[in-house]
């Protein structure tokens, strides 16, 4: 599970491929919640090369908060800390999402 904590005024989420099961899982639950979001990622990642990606820039962070459980409004960001296969399989997933359930 991740891990989440406070160092210098930022959030870091520490992230590991088990969590991408999570965040499918609660993405899938609440898809019409979450497709602007996934529409954001699918579209703007690739240019950031993936893993620079910067979700709270974008706004594109409130489906890693709910199935991460962690919540940026105490320092209003956040970092993702992750192997560089987590970036890759997230997009992924992202993807995938995107062309089941947004791209229509």
């Amino acid at each position: 599970m991740a891990n989440v904590r406070i160092e210098k005024n930022e959030l870091l989420l520490e992230a590991g491929l088990e969590d991408i099961e999570t965040i499918v899982k609660e993405a899938v639950k609440n898809i019409d919640q979450y497709k602007d979001e996934i529409a954001v990622i699918y579209d703007k990642m690739p240019k950031f090369e993936y893993k620079y990606f910067c979700f709270y820039a974008y706004s594109t962070y409130r489906l890693l908060e709910k199935a991460l459980n962690f919540s940026c409004d105490e320092v209003g960001h956040f970092r993702l800390v992750a192997p560089e296969q987590f970036y890759y399989a997230f997009f992924g997933v992202i993807s995938t999402l995107y062309h089941e359930h947004c791209e229509k």
